[in-house]
């Protein structure tokens, strides 16, 4: 059985306990640390969310999931 804990990078105290499980575990066999990839760059995650809070702000614009299937279907 494993376990998955997620640590949130952006939370101050984040770097801490992440310190803090590498001195307590640091010689365990059994225990694995590494940083989770997303595969998408800080500049990239910026991008989206700034989309995203556009989309939130203006929701007539732009088409539907279901008007952009029509016209794909429809060529």
């Amino acid at each position: 059985m494993s376990y998955t804990i997620k640590i949130t990078k952006d939370k101050k105290e984040a770097g801490k306990i992440i310190e803090q499980i590498e001195k307590l575990f640091s010689n365990s066999p059994f225990v694995s640390i590494y940083e989770d990839e997303t595969g998408l760059s800080d500049e990239m995650e910026q991008e989206l969310e700034r989309r995203y809070q556009h989309v939130l702000k203006n929701p007539h614009e732009g088409k539907s999931w279901g008007e952009v299937k029509n016209g794909l279907l429809n060529r």
